[in-house]
């Protein structure tokens, strides 16, 4: 069980003392950070009160067995703001044309999240649709800044997630990850992100798979051990899924603690490949990350799978536009949607209504083509793990990233834009791959610089035996 959620159990302080001190440090050191989309406050009272009651009833060894069902009692929590059920948490999806969404019911995630005993009180801020690699949508007042360095950027879209745990207002948040928006928060932020195999995660009761199958939900933390626990009480399909999630023979929880790692063979990139790492910050964290694997005793091997990551990308953009437009049409028919929205997002919007059927088909058509090369690559390399860096370059200025570009393409291939920023996340989503940032290197500046490693499909399990063996022997570099 996490440590606070042991010091509820044990009496030490109450969940509502432990909400006090969260809401407190919110409203001291928000207005600065901005990783706030939605609090609610009594929510979050309530919530610990009813915690507080419950335990009052039991004794000392009763308490304690019901915080190891519920690893998490009383530990505040947050959600993603993009669409998400969450009765008491009204949404924006970071955009100014979704603002104050209420919502009746609660997820199959959130219903999750409560009975791992989360004390969910809040909503965190992402940018405009989730299609941004910062957050900084306009709807909130201003941009989301990293807590490491005020003046760069937190990431996105799951910027607000990783600001606020890096902040120290929770322990843990909700993220998604369509193209790398759990992996990139974490990276900036010097956190560990996990993004699960697609059909790990549930999407229920009203959603299916995200973005065609590109995006999946998990959480950010400072360790492997909070992202396994969480993990093992909300991984699995729900009913009426459209995947089947895989089976693990051992929790995650024991993969996280165990010490073993059965990883024996990763693949990094050629230093010739067209894609190494040119920055110098980022390079360094990539090659140290290399020299690590071979001092804990693994081959590291220079090999990418035959990939086009730039025309992997082109074919991923129509899934993303068409999905996240579907969204807009539902809640704006016609044209009203185009006062409220940001520049990239109405270009995005047109865009997408350029597409035809065949467009879509093709790029489903390419993923699968994509996917199969990736896994053929693990297959005849005998490749257990890829590793790759986060982004090309340390966390951006604020500013750099953000959707005022009125042209989408060149938003997200032109010169300077979104991929030249962000080459590596992407493949995993496109593969349905298991992904993890690792935070390995700081720069001078103070910058975490974060590391991935991903997975064949379903090999989850994988992932956080090298994260773990890797953080216990050597520690997390935040």
């Amino acid at each position: 069980m996490h440590a606070l959620a042991r010091r509820i159990a044990s009496g030490q302080c109450s969940a509502e003392e432990t909400i006090q001190e969260t809401l407190a440090a919110v409203r001291r050191d928000d207005g600065t950070i901005n990783c706030m989309a939605c609090v609610n406050e009594e929510l979050g009272l309530e919530n610990a009160r009813a915690i507080d009651a419950r335990l009052a009833k039991l004794s000392p060894d009763e308490r304690l067995r019901l915080a190891e069902t519920q690893p998490f009692l009383g530990v505040p929590f947050a959600v993603k703001d993009l669409g998400f059920g969450a009765k008491g948490l009204k949404s924006t999806s970071g955009s100014h044309l979704f603002k104050d969404t209420p919502w009746d019911y609660d997820c199959e995630l959130v219903q999750r999240y409560k009975k791992l005993g989360l004390n969910l009180f809040a909503r965190t801020t992402t940018s405009e649709l989730g299609t941004s690699p910062t957050t900084e949508a306009p709807v909130y007042g201003g941009p989301t800044r990293n807590p490491r360095s005020l003046a760069h950027s937190a990431g996105g879209s799951s910027g607000g997630a990783a600001a606020a745990v890096a902040a120290g207002f929770v322990e843990l948040a909700h993220g998604g990850d369509g193209a790398g928006s759990i992996r990139i928060p974490a990276a900036n932020c010097g956190l560990f992100g996990f993004k699960p195999s697609r059909g790990m995660m549930p999407t229920g009761p009203h959603k299916g798979e995200g973005w065609a199958g590109l995006a999946v939900d998990h959480v950010i933390t400072r360790s492997v051990i909070d992202s396994a626990v969480a993990l093992d009480g909300t991984y699995g399909a729900d009913p009426g899924c459209q995947y089947a999630s895989p089976f693990f023979a051992q929790s995650f929880e024991h993969i996280a603690t165990s010490g073993e790692n059965r990883v024996k063979r990763v693949a990094f990139l050629p230093s010739t490949h067209p894609l190494y790492p040119q920055d110098p910050e980022v390079q360094k964290a990539y090659e140290a990350f290399r020299a690590s694997v071979l001092a804990l005793g693994m081959e590291a091997m220079d090999a990418f799978p035959a990939i086009d990551l730039r025309d992997m990308v082109a074919s991923m953009l129509p899934l993303i536009a068409a999905n996240a437009v579907h969204a807009v049409v539902k809640k704006a028919p016609g044209e009203s949607y185009k006062p409220h929205m940001q520049p990239a997002s109405l270009s995005m919007i047109e865009y997408a209504r350029s597409l035809s059927a065949v467009d879509y088909a093709r790029s489903m058509d390419t993923m699968n083509k994509v996917a199969r090369a990736y896994g053929a690559f693990f297959a005849e390399h005998a490749i257990d793990i890829i590793a790759l860096p986060v982004l090309a370059s340390p966390p951006a200025l604020i500013g750099t990233y953000a959707a005022s570009n009125p042209d989408y393409l060149d938003y997200r291939l032109g010169e300077g834009g979104i991929f030249d920023y962000s080459p590596y996340t992407p493949l995993a989503n496109m593969v349905g791959a298991p992904a993890a940032s690792l935070p390995v290197h700081v720069t001078q500046e103070g910058l975490p610089v974060g590391v991935q490693i991903m997975a064949p499909l379903g090999k989850d399990d994988m992932v956080f035996e090298l994260a773990a063996f890797y953080e216990g022997k050597l520690g997390f570099q935040a």
